[in-house]
């Protein structure tokens, strides 16, 4: 779950799973790119906190996802 929304959650976990019962696709740190555009959008939104260096890749996504909806309006 996000820590800016804990409401958001994903709709289906075990779509995510793979033979390995502990693996989640994306489960893995963010990318640089993720980085970068979730540093820009939480700076533009004025959402300080929704920044980590310590993100996972989903999580990451989840973020970028609220903050754009947030700034169109």
């Amino acid at each position: 779950m996000s820590d800016i929304h804990p409401g958001i959650a994903i709709a289906n976990p075990d779509a995510l799973r793979t033979d390995r019962d502990d693996y989640i696709p994306g489960d893995g740190p963010m990318t640089a790119t993720q980085a970068a555009e979730l540093l820009c959008l939480s700076q533009r939104a004025e959402e300080f906190d929704a920044y980590g260096d310590d993100l996972t890749s989903i999580e990451a996504a989840n973020r970028i996802k609220l903050l754009k909806r947030k700034l169109d309006g």
